[in-house]
Parts: C-alpha cells; sequence; structure tokens
C-alpha cells in the first residue's frame, strides 16, 4: 500500500491562509496571471520549481530575515541621551548682585547603560542568544526544505503510478472491450448461453469503473502536486512522466545498515542540528536571565550655569554623574525561572528528536527492505507467469479449449499481478524517498 505523506484538505487551506497572510508572500491582484507550468513537468523540474516558490519555502525564508533582525536588534549599543534645559531663577534680586543675570541653563549627556552594559557582559550573551536563534531559524528552513521535498518527491510518484494505473485500466478495458465485441455476435449465433454474455458484459462495465476512479486519482495526484509547487490559482494542464522509474538499488543503499544510516543522519539532519542549536539558546539565555541580576549603571556628563556673557551668576559647571538600578526588591526570579524551564524543554526536545530519528531510520529501512524483496519476486518470475498463463488460455479460449470463465479469470489475475507491481514499485522508490528523507540525503529518482 502506498505511504506517501498526501496533505490534508484542511491542512492545505490552513497553510495557504497562512502563507498568503505573511509579508513575504503578497499577491498583486485577484486577476494576476497563474504560474505556469512545463506541458511535461519531470520530477527535476519540479524540484527547481517547488525551491522557487513553494508556500512554505517562503514563509521560512522570511521567519530566517525576522530572526536576523532579532539578531540586530539584540547587538544594538543604545543611542546616548542628549539633554538641555534653559529657565529663569524667580524672585532674583539684581541689588544685591548689579550686573547678574537670572537667565539658567543646563545641557548634558547620558550613555543610556550602553558602557556597563558590554561591561558586564548584558549585551554579548544577548547578541549570543539571538544569533543563535538565527542559526536555529536557518536549520529549521533547511528541515522545511528536507521534509518538504520528500513529500514533493512522494506526490510526483504517486501522480506517475496515477498515470501508470489508468495505462493499464485503458488497457483492460480495451482487451475486455474487444471480448465483449466477439461474445455478442457469439451470441447472436447461439454460440454461447445469455449468462456467459452477461459474464463479459459485467467484466467490461467493471474495467468502465476502474478507468473512472483511475482518472480521477490522477486529477487529484496533479492538484496536489500543483498546490505544492506554488500554484495559487486554476491548476494549468500538465503531464508527468509516462512510467514509474525502473528498478534500481541507489549506490548508498546497497550495503546499508541502520547503524550505518543512522551514523548519517545524525551527520546531517537539520532538526537534530537545530535541536542542539536549540539548547545552546536557551543556556545562553539561562545565562543572561542570571546576568540581569547585575545593576545597570549610567554615566552621565552635564554643563550648567546662570547668566551670560558677563552677567553670569553662576560660572559653567561640569559634572559627571552616576545612575545605578539595584535589583533590591525585584530580582529577575520570573525571567529566570522562565529561561530554566525553557532549557529543560530543549533537553526533552532534543532527546525526542533523537529519538525520531532512530524511528524514521529503521521504518524507513524496513520499508525498503520488504518492497525491494516484492519488486524482485515480481520481475523475477511473479508478473511473467501472470502473463503466460493469460497468453495460453486465451489461444485455448480461442480454439474452445478453455472456458469464458477460464479466460476471464486468467485475464483479471494478470491485471490483479499488475496492479500489485506497479504498486510494490512506487512503494519502493517511496521507501527510497523516505530514507533520503530520515538520512537527510538526496535519494530517489
Amino acid at each position: 500500500m502506498l505511504t506517501y505523506h498526501r496533505p490534508l484538505k484542511g491542512s492545505a487551506a490552513a497553510l495557504l491562509a497562512i502563507a498568503l497572510s505573511s509579508p513575504a508572500v503578497s499577491l498583486a491582484n485577484d486577476a494576476a496571471e497563474p504560474p505556469s507550468l512545463p506541458a511535461h513537468l519531470g520530477m527535476q523540474d519540479a524540484l527547481r520549481l517547488f525551491r522557487e516558490r513553494g508556500f512554505d519555502l517562503i514563509v521560512a525564508d522570511a521567519t530566517v530575515d525576522s530572526t536576523r533582525g532579532d539578531a540586530q536588534i539584540a547587538s544594538a549599543i543604545p543611542n546616548p541621551a542628549l539633554s538641555g534645559g534653559v529657565g529663569r531663577s524667580f524672585g532674583f534680586n539684581s541689588t544685591t548682585c548689579p550686573g547678574c543675570s537670572a537667565l539658567a541653563w543646563s545641557a548634558g549627556v547620558s550613555d543610556q547603560s550602553a558602557l556597563f552594559d558590554t561591561l558586564s557582559g548584558k549585551r554579548r550573551l544577548r547578541s549570543r542568544t539571538a544569533e543563535l536563534a538565527l542559526s536555529v531559524a536557518r536549520q529549521n528552513r533547511a528541515d522545511t526544505q528536507r521534509t518538504l521535498e520528500s513529500m514533493l518527491r512522494q506526490q510526483y510518484l504517486q501522480a506517475v503510478y496515477a498515470r501508470d494505473a489508468l495505462d493499464l485500466a485503458h488497457e483492460s478495458q480495451g482487451r475486455l472491450g474487444h471480448v465483449l465485441e466477439l461474445n455478442q455476435a457469439r451470441f447472436q449465433h447461439g454460440a454461447i448461453s445469455q449468462v456467459d454474455a452477461l459474464k463479459v458484459e459485467t467484466e467490461k462495465l467493471e474495467a468502465d469503473q476502474e478507468v473512472e476512479r483511475a482518472e480521477l486519482a490522477l486529477a487529484e495526484a496533479k492538484y496536489d502536486l500543483a498546490f505544492l509547487l506554488g500554484v495559487r490559482g486554476r491548476v494549468p494542464d500538465f503531464e508527468v512522466d509516462v512510467d514509474l522509474p525502473p528498478y534500481r538499488v541507489p549506490d548508498d543503499l546497497g550495503h546499508a545498515t541502520v547503524d550505518s544510516l543512522l551514523e548519517r543522519a545524525r551527520k546531517q539532519r537539520p532538526d537534530l542540528a537545530a535541536a542542539n542549536l536549540q539548547h545552546d539558546r536557551a543556556g545562553a539565555a539561562l545565562q543572561s536571565a542570571q546576568r540581569l541580576r547585575f545593576p545597570d549603571m549610567a554615566l552621565s556628563l552635564g554643563l550648567s550655569g546662570q547668566g551670560a556673557g558677563s552677567d553670569v551668576s553662576s560660572p559653567p559647571t561640569v559634572s559627571l554623574g552616576l545612575t545605578l538600578t539595584p535589583p533590591l526588591f525585584y530580582r529577575f526570579q520570573g525571567e529566570v525561572q522562565k529561561a530554566q524551564a525553557d532549557l529543560r524543554v530543549q533537553d526533552t526536545l532534543l532527546a525526542k528528536t533523537e529519538a525520531q530519528i532512530v524511528y524514521d531510520v529503521t521504518g524507513a529501512l524496513a520499508q525498503f527492505q520488504s518492497t525491494r524483496r516484492r519488486v524482485e519476486r515480481a520481475e523475477h518470475g511473479l508478473l511473467d507467469r501472470a502473463r503466460r498463463t493469460r497468453d495460453l488460455v486465451q489461444i485455448q479460449y480461442e480454439k474452445g479449449a478453455a472456458s469464458l470463465l477460464e479466460y476471464l479469470d486468467a485475464q483479471r489475475m494478470l491485471i490483479e499481478t499488475t496492479q500489485g507491481y506497479l504498486r510494490d514499485l512506487a512503494d519502493y522508490w517511496l521507501a527510497v524517498v523516505l530514507i533520503g528523507e530520515a538520512v537527510g540525503l538526496e535519494l530517489g529518482p
């Protein structure tokens, strides 16, 4: 049975709504031309188009840009604060100080704790936390591409399988149509009974039903594929490959074992790299929260005086100030507690990701080995025997040595065997794609 990742209708609609509401995605107007697809869409064409305009990749790119902005904010040095003032001394008595002025003025500058923010390491820790978050976003973007390209490969294989199934249904429909015409003529001449004629007619109608099902399956598979490729409007008509890729074993999987695949997955899976970076980010965030207990200190420089020119009452005075904000009543317990909880969560998620890798690799390898045996069994005898049986029974039936029921049974057995082979071949390549996704490699047709 096919085990591809089929996008659910509800999830697809939600994803489309999120993608279209993102600032990174904008449609000029409702009348915009739908993205064109080539008349024949190959696997590599599909991958190229997906990398250019896939919904989730656009959102992931915007997320990376947003996180890059957060990193710039975290590493920024506070701007200095400039101040100035002018006033008048009320009740000033000029008789006691002839020629003095009642005009007062002041000017000042403060570093907004920039110096002590750097010396205390707060800015460095904030910057490191943000840079780790940016690295996480980049790895998450890579992981999004890994999983969605795997989904795209699977969806493309599903579309090719649906086309092969439709071709097989058409072939069966044509054969049974020919048999029906012959037996209708024989029935009119009394050579066969009405029961036999009805059996052939029933088989032909079933073949017609199968063609309808196969046509619908192909249309749905192409619609799902177009959605992954970022088609936002009417789906243009296009064709996929005629046949599934022939059976072969990729070089990377010829002698692969669970241990060898796990070793490669731990080195190459972007979600594991993201989980490790998230753990480091949580640790840096905890250090940053604990460093908040170091009091903020702001340096200031002031200049003040009263009067101007020869009317100076108080000469210009320079003052150097220090503003201290000691954590006496609130020692940032909430920020520290949240950071500690986040670190525990990232510990758990890291362990979960490692367990998920083991699950993905072992499951995909088991599916690969099973489908490989089934495909080899079909190609090395099963298909040939079913075809030879049908051909021999057909010859016997045409010579009158076999009954109509025997011929229909042989034809049905060949169709079912061929359908089973196509399903197994599609499942085999899907398993190859899943191993590539599990390991972090580009495997598959």
